[in-house]
């Protein structure tokens, strides 16, 4: 009976702490009017999940090291997030723009390249935040490592897509959890598969 009851009360503080993180995620992204601090404000929840899952340090205090992480890395996070969000829409449009043409061998061809690229480059986003708070890079070599990482990784990449897309279809469900937890059961299991291959790469972590 203890140890149920011991194993509530971690579950409790587990849920309460996730709560938290996604309450500081809206609230900063908001305080950069949403477009500004979105990036900022993710990898600042990042940041605090590595704390707790590669370097087993949770006594950091989670609003300081939020607030810190996202004055820190506001202008270089935004220029890799926007960078990834300029580059997916423009093969969007395009590969809209091809759907209106005629459904000729090219156009069916093309089509098929640039939903390839759009998947790859939806995969080497997933995998963009755990890298970016884990090693101390250029901005192309986080999209560099993020590729060898999602392509040397296959079986992690599909654990990934299959729990986001139940977490998706629980959101669905019970849309009540989105507020609560929108951001933060994702980016939890995100970074809980992508930390186990930090381990033995040959970067250099922060």
């Amino acid at each position: 009976m203890k140890n149920i009851t011991n194993w509530y009360i971690l579950l409790g503080e587990w849920a309460f702490k996730l709560f938290y993180l996604n309450l500081l995620w809206l609230m900063f992204s908001l305080l950069g009017l949403g477009l500004l601090g979105v990036f900022p404000a993710t990898v600042s929840v990042y940041t605090l999940l590595r704390n707790v899952m590669v370097k087993s340090n949770k006594n950091k205090k989670l609003f300081k090291t939020f607030w810190m992480t996202y004055k820190k890395e506001f202008v270089k996070s935004n220029v890799l997030g926007y960078t990834f969000i300029v580059f997916g829409s423009i093969l969007y449009i395009d590969l809209k723009i091809l759907q209106q043409l005629n459904a000729s061998v090219l156009n069916q061809s093309i089509m098929v390249f640039i939903s390839i690229l759009i998947m790859l480059i939806i995969v080497i986003f997933i995998y963009l935040f755990p890298i970016y708070v884990h090693y101390n890079m250029r901005l192309i070599d986080y999209i560099k490592h993020s590729f060898i990482l999602a392509i040397g990784r296959p079986l992690n990449t599909i654990i990934i897509l299959l729990g986001l897309s139940i977490i998706l279809l629980v959101y669905m469900k019970v849309p009540g959890l989105i507020p609560a937890f929108g951001i933060i059961l994702p980016s939890t299991l995100i970074m809980k598969i992508a930390s186990n291959s930090f381990v033995d790469t040959d970067l250099v972590s922060e």
